[in-house]
């Protein structure tokens, strides 16, 4: 995510590359922190979730994106996700005895940049969830949908900003136990320009409503990144996301994710 209210908020952003119309400006950095120029990319990630003081989970992902049409403005994504909980070795919740990490929801995104200027881009995402997890606790308990659409500016000091909606909805009008997913996300998504282009971060802001709990919190992840050179045939980094989560609601205290990932090959 996947627990289904946690993976709404700490599932990490699409990773994209520099736009086109921009790409002068951080062709040296190519890091894959602007959403609008899509780069073939592979990566592999893990999300380590503390709900609360007695009880954390984990997220494991497996992440492929290629680029496809002349323009190279839309794309596919493919993440396969390993749930690691104690939920997951629990009978009750249809897990086996002593087997915390198990398969999540395998997901595939189509990604479509149809906006780009010098100044500013959009795009849109649809993302379904196949409900492939081996227990309930491992994803959502049914195919899920989740659209996106955001703005990006590309600001005079070079940073971006990019604000984005994000809804996510179930498919089957609920899992076996008759909960059903809706779930909007406001986030606020900025990259300041750091001098030393080896080095990039990312701040990530967002509000969260689940509209069949009626439950509303906070989150804010902050990504820092390093390029680490060749790999692959590709640009290489690896970074880390340190994430926190605000409000009466949260279903979650704070994250951490750590990753490595190759673009550009």
């Amino acid at each position: 995510m996947r627990s289904t209210a946690c993976a709404l908020c700490l599932a990490p952003i699409v990773a994209l590359a520099a736009p086109a119309s921009a790409q002068e400006a951080t062709a040296e950095i190519n890091n894959g922190t602007n959403p609008t120029l899509l780069t073939t990319q592979f990566g592999v990630q893990y999300q380590f979730n503390q709900i609360d003081s007695s009880l954390n989970t984990g997220l494991f992902e497996a992440f492929f994106t290629k680029p496809f049409g002349e323009a190279g403005t839309r794309a596919l994504r493919f993440t396969v996700p390993g749930s690691d909980s104690p939920f997951n070795s629990n009978p009750v919740y249809g897990g086996t005895a002593r087997d915390d990490f198990t398969l999540g929801d395998i997901s595939i995104t189509y990604i479509d940049v149809f906006y780009l200027t010098e100044r500013n881009g959009s795009a849109f995402t649809f993302e379904l969830f196949l409900d492939t997890a081996t227990t309930d606790t491992a994803g959502y308990g049914q195919f899920v949908g989740e659209t996106s659409i955001f703005y990006a500016w590309f600001l005079d000091n070079g940073a971006i900003f990019a604000p984005a909606w994000v809804q996510t909805f179930g498919l089957e009008g609920g899992n076996d136990a008759g909960r059903d997913v809706n779930t909007t996300t406001i986030d606020f998504y900025y990259v300041p320009k750091l001098k030393n282009p080896k080095y990039y971060l990312t701040f990530d802001p967002a509000i969260i409503h689940d509209w069949e709990t009626g439950d509303t919190f906070g989150s804010l992840q902050v990504t820092a990144g390093m390029l680490t050179g060749k790999a692959f045939g590709g640009d290489s980094q690896v970074f880390i996301k340190p994430g926190v989560l605000i409000g009466k609601d949260r279903p979650a205290e704070w994250s951490l994710q750590v990753g490595y990932k190759v673009l550009n090959f």
